[in-house]
């Protein structure tokens, strides 16, 4: 998922999945934090904010991701 996908908050905070969403860990602080300054190219190039719920995806396991963090 966070390889593919950004979420979004209501109030237009941009996170890498749905968990980070919920954990209040948005992306990386060298993009754009908000969909106001959403700049695709470089969000594709962004570094993942990762954590312990991590371990769940990366393992296949995870919300609906099925790959690795590398």
């Amino acid at each position: 998922m966070c390889r593919h996908q950004i979420n979004i908050a209501w109030d237009g905070t941009l996170y890498d999945c749905d968990f980070n969403l919920a954990a209040n860990l948005p992306i990386s602080n060298n993009v754009p934090h908000h969909i106001r300054q959403f700049d695709k190219e470089s969000l594709s190039k962004r570094k993942i904010v990762t954590a312990d719920h991590c371990f769940g995806c990366n393992a296949g396991h995870g919300s609906s991701c099925g790959g690795a963090l590398v």
